[in-house]
């Protein structure tokens, strides 16, 4: 229960305590008929009402402001990807974390690291941080985590991070590509190698690492 739920909470037990104090619930110590009560049920009802109007209004956490479940990341993840599409033609190299030569981890980290956020330095490792999310619900900033011919099968030694997702799931991401031009764009799935390699997505903006 948070501190605000609380402070609500006892205002309300308070209120009501003093409504039930002026109360007469008989006379000369016989019932009266539940009508007679009424208009107390409804003193009491008004009372809560106001208890809560006035406990909002005077809380001391009334001016703090509560995170909003639907704000997202979109603006941070925008300059994320603005800033990672600089090095794209980048030249791999093994081991290399930039901003002249990158390999795969180094490239992700290099990003995430200008951002505030903290990665281990190989792509492994990596994969041990954040929340796990299926490809059928992925987001621009997710990382994607794949086998390598030096990791072996089923084992992660390539990390990418997503840039673009389209309707129908599909997405596009970047990379450091030991294969290719260094810091290139890829589409995923793309029915060869990378389909083939996929070992799985991690969420590391908004989440703790």
């Amino acid at each position: 229960m948070t501190q605000f739920a609380k402070y609500i909470l006892l205002t309300v037990i308070a209120l009501c305590g003093t409504a039930t104090a002026y109360a007469e619930p008989s006379i000369n110590s016989y019932p009266l008929p539940s009508k007679h009560f009424k208009s107390t049920i409804d003193t009491s009802e008004e009372l809560v009402k106001c208890a809560f109007e006035s406990a909002r209004e005077n809380s001391p956490f009334a001016g703090i402001e509560t995170a909003d479940a639907s704000d997202d990341n979109t603006g941070l993840i925008s300059e994320m990807k603005e800033f990672a599409a600089q090095f794209i033609g980048t030249r791999y190299r093994l081991g290399a974390s930039g901003p002249s030569h990158f390999d795969c981890s180094g490239f992700v980290g290099y990003v995430f690291r200008n951002f505030g956020f903290n990665l281990h330095r190989d792509s492994r490792s990596q994969y041990l941080q954040g929340e796990r999310v299926d490809q059928d619900n992925l987001q621009p900033g997710d990382l994607l985590f794949f086998s390598s011919r030096s990791s072996g099968k089923g084992r992660v030694g390539h990390v990418a991070m997503v840039v673009d997702v389209n309707e129908d799931g599909s997405c596009r991401f970047i990379h450091a590509s030991s294969s290719k031009h260094g810091v290139v764009y890829q589409n995923f799935p793309d029915n060869g190698y990378y389909s083939k390699h996929y070992i799985g997505a991690k969420r590391i903006i908004g989440t703790s690492i």
